[in-house]
């Protein structure tokens, strides 16, 4: 067995060779560059002597390979699985953590040759080492060598080509178990048993039959499961029962979700059954570049979240608006047709811009995140200490000046900023529903980026329900999954295909329908989507 090899390893160290654009002489297999990859049916290995200890249930090899872990200089067997790489030490004959990786985290790959020095007797020789880089989305940067002319890392780089970004969704490992053991596998009936909970209708719960006969439309004094979007119809991206205020008819909301952009009009995502507080979301209102566009029934709606309080002679409570973009990425939405809402347009409400940039910016902050760790991070993509690099220092002590040069680019990555304001944009908003007993209409553009950020995080901090684990699967599945986020595109993840409908893959930059003038309700005119069109975000 290849693991159990008495080798004997050189150091990669001892090369003054250093990992660069110019030594990648061989094509990339990135998720960039690779198509997705059909797999008929996986090949699997026997499962090595001893590895089957290490595997997980329904967990196949695919494909190994003898080497190195550059990163730290440890020799061992790395394994492909349907699961993940997991690098295997010689020594320990243990798992290493930082060489083994779940295929889904894995962002790129490549194949890299580096070119050492020749030796007096290698003039026309240029000795070569033949690498694999794996770089994953949770900032690792992996590094293999492989002996030359074993086609060993031919195999494996193979092996990633066909198992790490397969084309169906089922041919992912959370699919290779089989059916799942839990009596309530219908997302569906999940959704509505969770909105049921927040209704406080205590002596109901939700079944299969309930949903396929419509029988799921409960309501309380202030709010009701509506399936207005039960054929998606109204919102392609929307759950198919949403949470809506009582007095709003249905056909009030099919008017007023034409004023939304993609026609995510405001739903409630968490209400307090006791004080009648909400926590809404949506997207940006299509108020145009002048922003005077208007219309009835968005305003109804979005007036209905502001209940009366329990005491009735101080009236109904406060909205508050909260924008999670800068106010002028706001303004510059107007310019598409989007924006953002006037104060003296919605009943008793206040709006608050966040300042949480676009997922442009985030993605090259998370660039500038991802070098920092590579020079900073106790062990870098070329397998030196970064301490070593930079004369020894160290975080408990040494060079401070070197120390605050570190932290300094740190800062200048912006990634904690994106974090404090996200995280202080949540505190605040739980704060408004808790303290005031407030109602909270967040939004972004879309409504599926920043908007599910905040809104979760916000119901995270209002409902200790969701910090347990059954509560936290509601959470995702309500607000992440239900409410459309694109996950296909944000995590290179696949869509439903075969005999499965296939979902459409949502760009992110908007494509807004024309906004409908101010007029009496039930008089707005048709809309047509526009061509798609860059905006900011």
């Amino acid at each position: 067995m290849a693991m159990s090899r008495n080798r004997r390893t050189t150091s990669l160290r001892d090369s003054d060779s250093r990992l660069g654009e110019s030594d990648r002489i061989e094509g990339a297999g990135s998720w960039d560059a690779i198509e997705w990859t059909t797999i008929d049916q996986p090949v699997s290995r026997p499962v090595p002597h001893g590895l089957s200890d290490f595997l997980y249930e329904a967990e196949e090899v695919i494909a190994e390979g003898y080497g190195v872990l550059v990163n730290t200089d440890e020799a061992g067997t790395l394994f492909v699985t349907n699961f993940r790489l997991l690098f295997l030490s010689e020594g320990s004959r243990d798992i290493i953590a930082l060489g083994t990786i779940p295929l889904a985290t894995i962002e790129k790959f490549n194949k890299i040759v580096i070119r050492q020095p020749s030796g007096p007797r290698q003039i026309d020789k240029t000795p070569t080492r033949r690498l694999l880089q794996v770089i994953g989305k949770d900032m690792r940067i992996i590094i293999f060598a492989f002996r030359p002319r074993t086609k060993q890392r031919r195999a494996v780089f193979e092996a990633l080509l066909r198992c790490a970004k397969p084309t169906r969704l089922w041919d992912l490992y959370a699919f290779s178990s089989g059916p799942s053991r839990f009596s309530n596998t219908s997302p569906r009936v999940r959704l509505v048993n969770e909105y049921i909970r927040l209704l406080g209708i205590e002596s109901r719960n939700s079944s299969g039959s309930l949903i396929e006969d419509g029988s799921f439309t409960l309501c309380n004094n202030w709010w009701r499961i509506s399936d207005v979007n039960a054929t998606y119809d109204m919102c392609a991206t929307y759950p198919f029962s949403l949470l809506l205020p009582k007095s709003i008819r249905d056909e009030d909301v099919l008017q007023a979700c034409k004023f939304r952009a993609r026609c995510r009009l405001p739903a409630i995502s968490w209400c307090d059954a006791r004080t009648g507080a909400v926590l809404a979301r949506s997207s940006q209102p299509l108020v145009g570049l002048m922003m005077n566009m208007r219309s009835n029934a968005d305003e109804n709606l979005v007036g209905a979240l502001c209940t009366q309080l329990l005491d009735g002679e101080r009236g109904r409570r406060k909205l508050y608006i909260a924008d999670a973009r800068p106010r002028k990425n706001a303004l510059a939405n107007g310019a598409m047709g989007g924006g953002s809402e006037s104060s003296a347009n919605y009943f008793q409400c206040e709006i608050v811009f966040f300042g949480i940039d676009n997922i442009h910016a985030m993605r090259e902050s998370l660039v500038r995140l991802r070098d920092y760790l590579d020079t900073h991070g106790t062990k870098s993509s070329d397998g030196m200490s970064s301490f070593l690099r930079h004369g020894g220092w160290t975080w408990g002590g040494g060079n401070l000046s070197s120390m605050s040069a570190s932290v300094s680019t740190l800062g200048d990555s912006g990634w904690l900023s994106h974090i404090q304001n996200v995280l202080a944009g949540s505190a605040w908003i739980a704060a408004r529903v808790a303290i005031e007993s407030a109602s909270v209409l967040v939004h972004c553009s879309d409504g599926w980026d920043r908007t599910t950020q905040l809104v979760a995080l916000a119901s995270l901090l209002l409902d200790p329900y969701y910090r347990t684990i059954k509560g936290f699967q509601a959470l995702v599945e309500k607000d992440w999954l239900a409410f459309g986020h694109p996950f296909s595109d944000r995590a290179g993840m696949p869509s439903l295909s075969g005999s499965d409908a296939e979902l459409p893959r949502q760009s992110s930059s908007s494509n807004f329908p024309s906004s409908p003038m101010r007029q009496t309700p039930g008089s707005y005119p048709s809309q047509s989507p526009m061509p798609p069109q860059t905006h900011f975000k």
